[in-house]
């Protein structure tokens, strides 16, 4: 394969004769959002497995799950600068391995703390894995193949998402929940060695100017809000989440003003005055809200309401990720030469369609439900690729890395924001503050899915208006 340096310093970019070269980059890209979708999916199947194996209660075991997401939302955008800074290649296998490594870990790992422990371990491998990933898109492949390529990881992600429920479902009742983790070791092993042969070898990388306060700044800031966010509404204010809140607020002040006086900040603030940019960061936050808070929300409501069982729930889960592959790529394709925005705007309608059909979803309409379903999955089917490649249209010339690492980070804030927000929309609207979701009543747990959902259209109707109000800007399209 010929690779040639990119216009953006420390990049590399594959040469536009190396046909090869795209098809191994869509396949490392494939395969590393494939293991992010299975062990986001896969892990919450076991967690009642996971309980009765450690003789634990259903809200310790929340923070096998909890404690990967903070981890990784923390880190992702300062892995995304380091790669931005050449070193695209040395993170996503390093990521890989580490997450193969810690996988088998928490496979075998004796308690709770140690799984929690390797758990926080395997985020850190997820933050390099998604950071190389997304920029990957930008740094091998032509303008004109980026939402493709974005696509293709979502493709990717869809696959693993959709095969996480029956497969940790047929994984921890034939063999034992440790085979979760286990299954990560050699397709992270795979993807790796796939890796040092599809991405050329880094060049240049720059160590000078690392932001390292910002960094830890950012870190704790995003930690501790997002702890914050997750259990002041469900379990009340306490001293712990109160000081979490404080600390949070704090931080947020403290970075703010470093990266507005910093020369190179992890995360350049300054980025946002471009009125555009700000309007398809807000679309793209606010989508990932809302499809990862619907995704929360849903499993209890086939249960709750419905009265379905495990695998009748887990099959309607399915629903989201196969209408999401039957369209991903081909929307991927259409958008390279017809532009993301429009995309953009037929996702928010599709998903602004999706909340208010679940307002008036229940157990007497179960056409419905499949529909409301369907529709979900039909929004990132449509908008999942275009609707993040528009962050990269927008950032300023020479800045398309740290575009692609805004967007990364937008993505996986959003996605650990929305399970957080929607626990706390439902707790609000149920007024079943402190009380599990399984414990309610169907009248109370209907109040609480409602208020979720005419919330959720609330949020739709604001995607589509910023998805509309920014108009095309893509001059290689």
């Amino acid at each position: 394969m010929v690779f040639t340096l990119s216009d953006v310093p420390g990049i590399m970019q594959c040469s536009e004769d190396s046909g090869k070269g795209y098809i191994l980059v869509y396949i490392v890209i494939a395969l590393a959002m494939f293991l992010d979708g299975l062990d986001g999916t896969i892990v919450n199947v076991a967690l009642p497995s996971i309980a009765g194996s450690f003789g634990i209660g259903t809200s310790a075991s929340s923070w096998v799950s909890t404690v990967y997401f903070l981890v990784m939302a923390g880190l992702i955008l300062i892995f995304g600068k380091v790669c931005d800074k050449g070193a695209v290649r040395k993170v996503m296998v390093v990521g890989l391995l580490l997450f193969s490594a810690s996988s088998l870990a928490c496979g075998l790992s004796g308690s709770l703390s140690e799984l929690i422990v390797f758990r926080a371990v395997q985020g850190i491998g997820a933050s390099m894995i998604a950071s190389s990933c997304m920029l990957a898109t930008v740094s091998f492949l032509p303008p004109r193949k980026i939402t493709f390529g974005l696509s293709v990881s979502l493709l990717g992600w869809s696959l693993g998402a959709a095969a996480g429920p029956a497969l940790g479902g047929v994984l921890t009742e034939t063999l034992s929940w440790h085979w979760i983790f286990f299954i990560n070791v050699p397709i992270g092993i795979v993807a790796a060695v796939i890796c040092m042969r599809a991405f050329p070898k880094d060049r240049g990388f720059d160590r000078s100017g690392f932001d390292i306060r910002g960094s830890a700044l950012l870190f704790v800031c995003i930690v501790t809000g997002l702890y914050a966010l997750e259990t002041i509404p469900s379990h009340g204010l306490s001293t712990v989440n109160g000081v979490a809140l404080v600390v949070c607020l704090l931080f947020l002040v403290l970075f703010t003003r470093h990266s507005l006086r910093s020369d190179s900040p992890v995360l350049d603030l300054r980025l946002f005055k471009v009125g555009s940019l700000v309007c398809v960061v807000v679309a793209l936050l606010l989508v990932n809200v809302c499809y990862m808070g619907a995704q929360y929300l849903f499993p209890f409501f086939l249960t709750v309401e419905m009265g379905y069982s495990a695998v009748e729930s887990s099959m309607h889960m399915l629903i989201p990720a196969v209408a999401i592959l039957a369209l991903c790529l081909i929307t991927g394709r259409m958008a390279e030469t017809r532009g993301n925005r429009v995309f953009c705007i037929a996702g928010g309608i599709v998903l602004t369609m999706f909340s208010l059909i679940s307002c008036f979803i229940g157990s007497d309409t179960p056409l419905l439900v499949i529909l409301a379903l369907a529709l979900l999955g039909l929004t990132w089917g449509i908008c999942g690729g275009p609707i993040g490649s528009r962050v990269i249209d927008y950032v300023p010339d020479g800045k398309q890395g740290e575009g692609s690492s805004l967007m990364t980070f937008v993505i996986y804030l959003g996605s650990a924001m929305g399970t957080a927000m929607f626990s706390g929309l439902f707790s609000i609207g149920s007024g079943s503050a402190g009380t599990s979701i399984s414990d309610l009543e169907p009248s109370a747990f209907m109040d609480g899915f409602l208020f979720s959902m005419v919330s959720c259209v609330i949020m739709c109707i604001i995607i589509t208006f910023m998805s509309w109000h920014v108009r095309e800007n893509r001059g290689d399209a």
